[in-house]
């Protein structure tokens, strides 16, 4: 329709599909989508046609994947946001689902099947709450077995493929991971990755005569590269190395070809080598337009289903034939705003206070009126250990649709740029990343159609952090603020975190027992005096992460400065907003405030 004037419920209605799972012969595809308003399991035929829709939860699915052996599906579930996720099984053949876990008080991560389909592996937290110990369930007869209780933020793995060892890794910080083999016949744990300082280890997978996997490592290096581990040498030697973040290392079920996703600055290449000489397949019928997510192998290891999708296109799941290398859509979400009336951000650096080269995406207008300087959003991510990579986003086309410009920045301590950078903010080095904004509000400046005296910051999780940050640490360069559930009081904010997540956090932001000044003097609550723009801040009642005290806490306090503040719940939300109706609900509200403020 020429000339179609397009509303935020237009944007915000997209469908995607993604988290592909091949089934035990290849002929279907399980996955995730969103078609009913939050990610729901579906299934379809590997060559396309219709898709069965499996569940139909008010909460939304976490995972799913096939039974290696049965047309059966484990996926994952919680309630309201509060990610107890428990487990469950549906097959296809009774059309009915059972629950393999049923304590909402405990959360259980999953692992892998094994390849013989007899076992599951998964870690949980029911023994103190904190610590996540591995258990293995038989499931013919639904019996667990712990194999590794030692403490710690535990994570299982994968079976080797003869049922020998599970892998499991072990979480000493978000940035130091450990790799053990657990030997099933005895349940003695292994360490295999002994190392100083910091070093990071992913998952593992296996050649299927077991003589050795692949990982993704940095021990010695500053990007993640492509590690094999041999067995009988009990040795690691890296096979691949580029000067970029290598993101996943998946072995085909056959052992001849190795998949990989690469992260060259925030954008992902799919790559695929045969092992033993690590020569590149060519993939000649990738779709031309869109990057590559995900990539999982058939049994069969003559397909791939991927995840596919980029900045102007939502992501769907396509099929790759490796034999005669045809690639074919699966997946055909809806997408009410269509590519061409969409923006795709450029990427650049702005150089911060010490020198810092700080990668960014910009997005602007289609259309500027000569002479017309327009708002800036600058849209921070979470993590602090991610990285803001160009997929599609929704409420930020919606926001440039209507004339302003978003700025996404990976200020320091950003994933993706290899671990020295990923270490600049941590715990003394905070505010540092905090001066990188001020820093990107100077930059902003040099570009002409931009208004510095009109520049708004918005974030989630960590980016809330830094929203209120911004405005209480720099509160003369901003004009509103919209923090999605950030930390106001990094005190209380580790105090009240799960408590499984606590000790991972402190090694982040400083710890409560050595850092109790540096945390208050890095809390924007503490300087919520300084604090001039207008804030907007939204939160669910049911976030593990990132209480909802700390939001109460922001609101409390500007009331009673009289500032101006408003806050919004969701008390069935946790950590973000999951559901449709309640971003229909939030996000217009959110844009009439920035309005206002920019006007």
């Amino acid at each position: 329709m020429p000339n179609k004037k397009y509303e935020i419920r237009d944007f915000l209605e997209v469908k995607s599909a993604n988290s592909s799972s091949f089934s035990f012969d290849g002929s279907k595809v399980a996955y995730l989508s969103n078609q009913s308003g939050s990610p729901q399991l579906y299934v379809m035929s590997s060559k396309g046609g219709q898709a069965e829709q499996i569940t139909s939860y008010e909460d939304h699915i976490s995972f799913a994947v096939f039974s290696p052996i049965k047309d059966e599906i484990l996926f994952g579930k919680f309630v309201g946001g509060d990610e107890q996720t428990q487990f469950y099984l549906y097959s296809l053949l009774t059309k009915k689902t059972r629950a393999l876990t049923d304590n909402p008080k405990v959360k259980y991560n999953f692992g892998q099947f094994s390849r013989d389909g007899k076992y599951i592996s998964y870690s949980q937290n029911s023994r103190n709450g904190k610590d996540f110990d591995v258990y293995i369930m038989d499931m013919e007869n639904g019996e667990t077995k712990c194999v590794y209780d030692q403490g710690g933020s535990c994570h299982a793995i994968n079976f080797s493929p003869k049922n020998t060892y599970l892998s499991m890794r072990k979480h000493h910080t978000n940035l130091d991971v450990d790799l053990y083999l657990i030997s099933l016949n005895d349940n003695k744990a292994e360490w295999i990755t002994k190392h100083e300082g910091q070093a990071y280890f992913g998952a593992t997978s296996w050649l299927p005569d077991e003589s050795a996997f692949f990982t993704i490592s940095n021990k010695d290096r500053d990007f993640l590269g492509i590690n094999r581990f041999d067995m009988s040498k009990r040795e690691f030697t890296y096979v691949y190395t580029p000067d970029w973040d290598v993101d996943s290392a998946v072995v085909s079920h056959d052992g001849s070809l190795l998949s990989t996703i690469i992260n060259e600055d925030g954008y992902w290449k799919l790559r695929l080598m045969k092992i033993g000489s690590m020569e590149e397949v060519n993939l000649t019928a990738l779709p031309k337009t869109g990057l590559v997510y995900s990539a999982r192998f058939s049994k069969d290891s003559k397909y791939l289903a991927m995840s596919v999708g980029d900045s102007l296109r939502t992501t769907d799941v396509w099929i790759y034939s490796l034999n005669d290398q045809q690639c074919w859509q699966l997946t055909n979400s809806s997408q009410g705003v269509p590519p061409e009336e969409l923006v795709e951000p450029k990427l650049f650096r702005f150089t911060s206070f010490d020198g810092l080269q700080v990668p960014a995406f910009l997005y602007m207008p289609k259309v500027i009126s000569a002479g017309k300087k327009i708002p800036v959003i600058i849209n921070i991510h979470g993590g602090p250990e991610s990285q803001y990579q160009p997929s599609f986003a929704s409420l930020t086309q919606y926001f440039v649709y209507q004339g302003y410009a978003v700025i996404a920045p990976n200020v320091r301590g950003s994933a993706g740029y290899g671990k020295k950078y990923l270490a600049l903010d941590d715990i003394e080095k905070r505010m540092d990343s905090v001066h990188d904004l001020a820093s990107l509000h100077e930059h902003i400046k040099t570009i002409p159609q931009l208004d510095q005296n009109k520049v708004a910051l918005m974030g989630g999780s960590y980016g809330g952090y830094m929203t209120l940050a911004g405005l209480a640490f720099y509160p003369d360069l901003w004009v509103a603020g919209v923090d999605i559930v950030g930390m106001a009081n990094l005190v209380t904010f580790l105090e009240n975190t799960a408590s499984y997540r606590r000790s991972l956090r402190e090694a982040e932001y400083g710890y409560l027992d050595k850092h109790m000044d540096l945390l208050r003097s890095i809390s924007p609550i503490n300087k919520i005096e300084n604090v001039k723009a207008p804030l907007f801040i939204i939160h669910g009642a049911n976030d593990p992460r990132v209480p909802l005290n700390e939001a109460e806490q922001m609101h409390e306090k500007l009331t009673a400065l009289g500032r101006k503040v408003e806050l919004l719940v969701y008390k069935d939300e946790g950590h973000g907003l999951a559901k449709l109706k309640n971003r229909l609900d939030a996000y217009p509200k959110v844009v009439k405030f920035l309005e206002e403020a920019f006007a």
